[in-house]
């Protein structure tokens, strides 16, 4: 019910101030300034959104469904890619179609805007093309092994990480290269920088997850998952790297020395498998969602860094409570300061707490 204030173990309060029904399963969302939201569904819908209204429209759509959605720096453009093959720039001021780029491929499952707003770049198929903010080429890669699973922007904007079949590439900002390669067996899905730019973090489909220090190249990988890793989410002070693969959240400890050594921190309360994470920006919440229809929120104390001894069991920090949703949560976003959280389910219901 919007409006209903609770106050969860641990200090935590959370209030339901909004729920929008949109027309299939949220993929991907992310907010604009304040509490304006830009959506995505399976459909193809793309939606502008008041996180604390009921108040939204479609501003436009992907034929054969939506896949991908970002908000560029600043906030000025909000770019969807679909099973079009297009990119679709959209003015997040008013809704309006600013631009339509073919990319040249059957779909876009991943697009990410530069640090500085200046470029995006998408999959396309194989390869990696990048483009100005109005949507102008400015290059095109070579193609992967396979088709590419996830890309990222190094956070000082130099280069393109790429993840595919066989492992992580490195591309200058026009896509070039690559410029680097770090091989692997089998495929990578998902990856993620810290955002001190120390660390990059690889999600793989063999259930493990590697971590590369940027600065000497050297990696580390860490085995055990019960499934591939499909969601990763770096606290913004870059100490904790939360990975969901099964029923769990995962949590290594990157400060001084890094994770080599260390036990990780098993965070518990789904009843199925966790589908997405998310770190509270400017906080100490991290928010994970399940097919068990849950959003769970863990408020983790961990100021010491944690060693492992092979006799050391994991430690277990049960979630402070759990939000109900209508169906398996498929997405998270929080706003820039923290203060609120948008949950998107496969039902295509996008519910919209306040978090202190």
């Amino acid at each position: 019910m919007s409006g209903l204030k609770r106050r969860l173990r641990g200090g935590l309060s959370v209030q339901k101030v909004g729920a929008l029904r949109l027309d299939e399963a949220v993929v991907a969302m992310q907010f604009l300034q304040g509490s304006r939201l830009a959506a995505i569904t399976a459909a193809g819908g793309v939606w502008l959104a008041e996180g604390t209204t009921t108040n939204s429209r479609q501003i436009g759509e992907h034929s054969h469904g939506g896949l991908t959605l970002a908000v560029q720096p600043g906030g000025s453009l909000v770019a969807s890619g679909g099973q079009d093959g297009r990119v679709q720039l959209w003015r997040a001021a008013d809704g309006c179609l600013a631009a339509t780029v073919e990319t040249g491929t059957c779909w876009v499952e991943r697009l990410a805007w530069r640090p500085d707003g200046s470029r995006w770049a998408a999959t396309a198929g194989r390869r990696v093309g990048v483009w100005t903010a109005a949507g102008e080429p400015v290059g095109m890669s070579d193609e992967h092994a396979s088709t590419v699973a996830d890309l990222a922007w190094q956070p000082d904007g130099a280069r393109i990480v790429t993840a595919a079949y066989g492992g992580v590439a490195y591309l200058s900002a026009a896509a070039d290269g690559p410029t680097d390669h770090i091989a692997l067996k089998g495929s990578s899905l998902v990856l993620g920088w810290q955002p001190q730019g120390r660390y990059l973090a690889c999600g793989n489909q063999d259930a493990t997850v590697l971590f590369v220090l940027v600065e000497t190249g050297d990696t580390l990988q860490m085995w055990g998952f019960p499934a591939k890793v499909l969601a990763l989410s770096w606290s913004e002070d870059g100490r904790w790297l939360a990975t969901a693969a099964g029923s769990a959240v995962i949590l290594w400890d990157a400060s001084g020395p890094g994770p080599k050594g260390r036990t990780p921190t098993v965070l518990e309360g789904h009843f199925g498998p966790v589908t997405t994470v998310a770190w509270q920006p400017q906080g100490r919440v991290l928010a994970s969602g399940g097919t068990d229809g849950q959003v769970c929120l863990f408020t983790p104390t961990l100021e010491r860094p944690r060693t492992s001894r092979v006799a050391d069991a994991p430690p277990e920090i049960q979630a402070q409570d759990s939000i109900a949703v209508e169906a398996e949560v498929t997405a998270l976003a929080w706003t820039t300061g923290g203060g609120m959280l948008a949950v998107g389910d496969r039902s295509g219901t996008l519910s919209i707490y306040r978090v202190a």
